[in-house]
């Protein structure tokens, strides 16, 4: 389980989604697998309403603000990757410089 924090926008409507995210789990000899999912605790509006509680009234709403957490959490994840990449890469050679 990862920790879900991330802005997302719907229709030009900025929310913040906080909850927890399930990579999944790939299927064995003893065990299905499992899909990766997230777990919505609360979405906050830019004045930090909390409407996490509207999700129960549209079946179609909540599915599109999963997939959308999903993806920026996961778009988060290749970016601070990346990231670090670079630091380790400039870092590298800074020493490479200096030796």
């Amino acid at each position: 389980m990862e920790y879900l924090h991330v802005s997302i926008e719907i229709n030009g409507v900025k929310l913040e989604v906080i909850g927890n995210y399930w990579p999944g789990e790939a299927a064995s000899w003893d065990s299905p697998g499992e899909s990766e999912s997230i777990e919505i605790e609360k979405i906050l509006t830019e004045n930090g309403d909390d409407i996490g509680g509207l999700l129960g009234f549209s079946n179609e709403l909540s599915s599109h603000i999963e997939a959308l957490a999903m993806e920026a959490h996961k778009d988060g994840i290749i970016c601070a990757a990346q990231d670090a990449a670079d630091r380790n890469r400039e870092y590298l050679r800074e020493m490479g410089e200096t030796a």
